[in-house]
């Protein structure tokens, strides 16, 4: 049985509803139904009574709920005793526009600055990254939109201006290849440049958008101005959009390894003159 419907379990018995449980887990409500329904047939009897208007436990559900808060606090205390081994596993996640901005390089000095550390990376959208700080299968993650999650510190730690790059410097705006930076840049891109809402391209992808541009003999993209893209011309027109990274990381996480290695990947972003603020740690 994964202990992860025990996790579900609990979040259904204390919002005693399918729909929040799903949202606080960031999982679908399908998801979570399927979950109950295995972990009902594991235990076979109903945990649920399930009416029109709410959600019952059961007595079974009732007398399950200390048993599944003992399980889940004995795998978090396993999980901590192993950290404490000669080699630390760290999970970081990050969402692919934060990693291809700044942290692809970083991530293998990481790896050899702390050889006695594994660190696991993978990248994932904003939503899988905030299921997996929640259900604490990663110890940080790096996002291009802030996170709002109880028991994750977030701070702003890189801010990179944009820019409007296009195949020929006369050109206008036209044909647009929309990149999602953040809500915030779309919705002021949009704001001051309306006819972007009709953009021959709309991806979250920053590698997609410059690929597109630069297979197409015209077209505007707005790209990090930090980088020389042959083929490519800064256009002067005015603008104020900035691209932000954010650092997530779990509240009161005191390993000392981890805390290294913000330190480290904060040091260098700072030696590029690319980090802002204060950070986390």
């Amino acid at each position: 049985m994964d202990i992860r419907f025990l996790s579900t379990f609990l979040e259904v018995a204390n919002t005693r509803h399918f729909g929040k449980a799903a949202d606080n887990l960031y999982l679908t409500q399908s998801a979570v139904s399927a979950r109950i329904k295995l972990l009902e047939e594991y235990f076979n009897t109903p945990l649920f009574i399930r009416n029109r208007n709410s959600i019952q436990l059961t007595p079974a559900g009732e007398q399950l709920i200390p048993y599944a808060k003992q399980l889940s606090a004995k795998l978090l205390e396993a999980k901590q005793a192993l950290n404490h081994k000669s080699t630390r596993f760290i999970g970081v996640a990050t969402t692919p526009n934060a990693f291809y901005l700044s942290l692809n390089e970083i991530f293998n000095e990481v790896a050899h600055q702390f050889p006695l550390i594994s660190l696991r990376t993978d990248l994932g959208n904003t939503e899988l990254l905030s299921r997996q700080l929640h259900e604490r299968t990663i110890d940080m993650a790096f996002t291009t939109e802030p996170l709002k999650l109880d028991n994750v510190e977030t701070s702003k730690i890189v801010e990179i201006p944009l820019a409007f790059y296009a195949k020929s410097k006369g050109q206008d705006i036209e044909e647009y290849v929309h990149i999602e930076w953040s809500h915030k840049v779309t919705d002021k891109v949009y704001q001051q440049f309306p006819q972007c809402r009709n953009a021959r391209l709309k991806t979250s992808s920053y590698q997609i958008g410059l690929g597109q541009l630069n297979r197409s003999e015209t077209g505007t993209a707005l790209l990090p101005d930090t980088e020389n893209y042959p083929g490519l011309v800064k256009l002067d027109i005015p603008c104020d959009f900035y691209a932000g990274i954010y650092l997530n990381v779990i509240e009161n996480n005191n390993i000392e390894e981890l805390l290294a290695v913000v330190k480290f990947i904060t040091s260098s972003l700072s030696a590029r003159g690319m980090l802002i603020g204060d950070c986390i740690a």
